[in-house]
């Protein structure tokens, strides 16, 4: 088959920071496919593997993400990764309950999973306005062939989003984040690709026994990416990249909205 069995997962501040529920997660995805291979990087191991298989254009983008927004690091990360080495990326709280292999046919070069179709309680997950489809490919798992045109286009178009991020298009937190470097993009720049005899779309990830426990998407913690300020990406835009700038323009729109 075209994607190797090789399991990928991220998390910036490495293993130590794992909690028991990602610990939980990583035990059951590796014992529920034994025969894969597992790869696990931090922060500096994503900078190494960038700079050994990209071009400067990359690791600068790379670079140029504010450190605070680790969610939008990891997406960016995960498309170079799979781009280059293929296999199985799955969010460290997330974990499948069967064998890789056995949802994987030889000819596939992208496999999608949706939100709507198994687990009630996200059948409204997803769903974007700026996503032509309306509603997002899942990429808390991305399973997918090394160097194929899909991911390709998906790693252009991020990459462009960041060396072209400005605060009035991209907004922050996580509106910012889903429409930087996150499922927005993704499943935009799939879909534009016009041979699409590569992708196979399976339905509902639940159905098809992966699973996705990031209980941080409902986070109240202040310091959780959803609720931060400041710009994701680092420019040289001057005002459209002040923090401070940023914090009155917020206010001025909670103003606006409160007195509508």
């Amino acid at each position: 088959m075209k994607i190797p069995k090789k399991i990928h997962q991220v998390h910036t501040k490495g293993l130590n920071f794992l909690t028991d529920v990602d610990k939980k997660s990583i035990t059951l995805l590796k014992n529920n496919n034994p025969d894969w291979d597992y790869y696990f990087y931090d922060y500096n191991q994503m900078v190494k593997f960038i700079k050994e298989n990209y071009s400067k254009r990359y690791l600068d983008a790379f670079l140029k993400i504010n450190p605070i927004y680790g969610a939008a690091q990891a997406d960016y990360f995960r498309y170079l990764l799979m781009y280059k080495v293929g296999g199985a990326y799955f969010d460290v709280k997330s974990f499948s309950t069967c064998s890789l292999t056995n949802i994987i046919s030889k000819n596939d070069e992208l496999i999608v999973f949706e939100w709507q179709g198994g687990n009630v309680a996200y059948e409204n997950f997803g769903k974007h306005k700026k996503i032509i489809r309306g509603k997002e490919y899942q990429q808390w798992n991305i399973i997918c062939s090394p160097n194929n045109k899909y991911l390709k286009n998906v790693v252009e178009k991020v990459t462009q989003n960041i060396e072209n991020y400005n605060v009035f298009k991209f907004r922050y937190g996580r509106y910012g984040v889903l429409h930087t470097t996150g499922p927005v993009p993704y499943t935009n720049a799939i879909d534009e690709i016009k041979d699409q005899s590569g992708v196979r779309l399976l339905g509902s990830s639940c159905k098809n026994g992966l699973i996705f426990k990031d209980l941080s998407l409902h986070s109240n913690g202040k310091n959780h990416y959803s609720l931060q300020t400041e710009q994701i990406v680092f420019t040289n835009k001057n005002i459209l990249g002040n923090t401070l700038f940023l914090k009155i323009w917020r206010i001025i729109g909670l103003l606006r909205k409160y007195n509508s």
